[in-house]
């Protein structure tokens, strides 16, 4: 008996030794067996691009997160709050919306922008251990996107230079006209009237304050990394008449901007 009595002590000491005391788990991100909360994922994602400007910033975490732990910059752009966006390495933050969005069971968490957020500018989010889940433990750790998401351009495209340029006198009756814009254009989106003398298509030129329009001998070649379109008309132009040139807002950006306004020249060539 006294055999069987040592042979037990020694199991439960060999247990002891090896599983340790008290509630314990080998996650660790975890205390007395309370799991803390980590992200598992974001949105928008690290390094993704083109991102809208009115975005919001969605979290979700692997447990349920208490939902007063989650604030946000909602009075000025000072740094503060458990998640907070930033452009300047979080010298200072996005003022936010107040409003702060749960689904999933609190697990997934959205917070917006106050207002648009600035076009072609990278973001940068951040989550501190002051968030809270359902366990009552905090972030296992401040989370910091190192590439962040930029967003898309939101800036519409304007003419630099025409040609003939404005005013422009004694032009070749065979001349070709070309336009170059500030960025790359949708090369799609610059067409001409081909068919007949009607003012159709985005690039337009009329001796008449465009009652008509120079039939073209085809639509606009692109050039200068799709930044110059030019186009040739089918017959010579008129002698001593002065012609105008027109650039429609249908004109857009690869990132679908489109012209905030019609281009059309002052004084014409001749």
């Amino acid at each position: 008996m006294k055999n069987l009595q040592q042979h037990f002590y020694l199991i439960v000491l060999f247990h002891l030794l090896f599983t340790g005391c008290g509630n314990y788990s080998s996650d660790e991100g975890s205390v007395d067996g309370k799991i803390k909360p980590i992200i598992t994922s974001i949105s928008p994602s690290e390094g993704e691009t083109n991102v809208e400007v009115t975005t919001s910033i969605s979290l979700q975490f692997s447990q349920g997160i208490i939902t007063n732990s989650v604030t946000t910059n909602d009075s000025n752009t000072n740094c503060s709050g458990t998640v907070q966006i930033s452009t300047d390495n979080f010298s200072t933050c996005t003022k936010m919306s107040s409003v702060v969005g749960n689904s999933n069971n609190n697990k997934t968490i959205s917070v917006t922008p106050e207002s648009s957020l600035n076009g072609e500018t990278n973001y940068h989010t951040k989550v501190t251990t002051e968030l809270t889940g359902d366990s009552g433990n905090n972030l296992s750790g401040q989370f910091t996107t190192s590439q962040g998401f930029t967003t898309k351009d939101i800036t519409p495209p304007t003419v630099s230079t025409i040609s003939p340029s404005d005013n422009e006198s004694e032009v070749s009756v065979g001349s070709s006209v070309s336009i170059t814009f500030s960025e790359t254009i949708e090369t799609s989106t610059v067409t001409t009237n081909t068919s007949d003398t009607s003012c159709s298509g985005s690039l337009m030129v009329s001796s008449d304050n465009f009652s008509s329009c120079v039939k073209m001998s085809s639509s606009p070649v692109a050039s200068n990394s799709n930044k110059t379109f030019s186009s040739t008309p089918s017959d010579n132009y008129s002698y001593s008449t002065t012609y105008k040139m027109r650039v429609s807002t249908g004109v857009k950006d690869t990132s679908e901007n489109s012209m905030a306004n019609t281009y059309e020249t002052s004084s014409g060539f001749h």
